[in-house]
This record gives C-alpha cells, sequence and structure tokens, in this order.
C-alpha cells in the first residue's frame, strides 16, 4: 500500500470518528469516541513523524547532499 493510499485511509478513519463523536447520544458515548479520535490521531502523527524522520535519515552509503560515501 502507499503513502498515498495509507494517508486517504486515515483520513477516512478520522472523518468517521469524528463523526461518532459529534452524534453520540450519550455524554459516555461522547467520551469513549472522542478517547478514540485521539488515540487514533496520536498513532496516525506517530506513524508520519517516523516516516518523516526515516526519509531524513541520511544513508549507511551517502550524505544529506546525495553524495556516495565509498
Amino acid at each position: 500500500m502507499d503513502n498515498y493510499s495509507q494517508a486517504l485511509r486515515a483520513l477516512k478513519r478520522q472523518k468517521l470518528a469524528v463523526e461518532r463523536t459529534l452524534g453520540a447520544r450519550s455524554n459516555e458515548e461522547c467520551v469513549v469516541a472522542s478517547r478514540w479520535v485521539g488515540a487514533w490521531q496520536k498513532l496516525v502523527q506517530a506513524r508520519l513523524d517516523r516516516n518523516l524522520a526515516a526519509q531524513a535519515a541520511p544513508s549507511r552509503y551517502g550524505d544529506r547532499a546525495g553524495r556516495l560515501l565509498h
């Protein structure tokens, strides 16, 4: 699954979670749904941060400028 598909899936799940929170029939249901939204957001943000760090990290064979280190 490519990054675009993963991001689209994450956004759809986030939208559903927010809709579930807004459409809650009771206070308890709203609290549970909002916790789920928060947990999902933290998970997605952690994955985005990890992907960004992996892209920014220099490879074993090259530096940040793209020069090979042999």
